[in-house]
């Protein structure tokens, strides 16, 4: 699997979430909990998005399975943005057989994707199991119901990225390069606690 997919090059070093190992982790909960159907609900503005959702459908795919793809919508005006994505996310879950098991690309996706279920009156985690990305916890711990997600190693991206820049502040040429960190694993929460 190429994981550069659609990145552009900078010119500085970077640190980065690795997206085929949280990929792999997100897939493998879903998969563990006993889901033959799978989605992921992106957000195409982002390229990290777009790589996630290839890197996503290919682990799914490996096991067998087909991945529904929800890309986002383009915005006429950003203040519609929370209203026009529920709503075409509502229409997209309507789409696919349940029970399925979702991966969001970062957890204020996954807040939309069970606040549609809510309005749809869609039972979570038993129709639909939802895992997002990043484990801000204070944001996790106020969905309903409570998201499971991905935990990035941000601390060790912090020391990385601040070893970097005190090199490259002493004078050292740092040449461009992406230092890919994995997550450390997922915080289970009720929004895949199925039985």
């Amino acid at each position: 699997v190429d994981v550069s997919f659609g990145l552009k090059h900078s010119p500085f070093p970077r640190v980065v979430t690795d997206s085929l190992a949280t990929t792999r982790l997100a897939a493998e909960h879903l998969l563990e909990r006993g889901f033959t159907s799978f989605g992921y609900c992106g957000d195409n503005q982002y390229q990290w998005s777009r790589l996630r959702s290839e890197l996503f459908a290919g682990h799914i795919r490996t096991a067998g399975h087909t991945c529904h793809n929800f890309e986002g919508v383009p915005m006429k005006n950003p203040r519609d943005t929370w209203e026009v994505e529920l709503e075409a996310i509502a229409k997209w879950l309507r789409e696919f057989p349940k029970p399925i098991g979702i991966m969001a690309c970062y957890d204020i996706r996954g807040q939309q994707v069970l606040e549609a279920c809510r309005r749809l009156n869609i039972p979570v985690p038993d129709e639909v199991a939802v895992i997002g990305v990043h484990n801000d916890e204070l944001l996790c711990e106020l969905c309903d119901p409570p998201l499971s997600s991905v935990i990035p190693n941000a601390r060790r991206a912090g020391f990385e990225a601040a070893g970097l820049l005190d090199r490259m502040m002493c004078g050292e040429k740092i040449p461009p390069q992406r230092l890919l960190l994995p997550p450390v694993g997922v915080a289970t929460r009720q929004s895949t606690d199925v039985v």
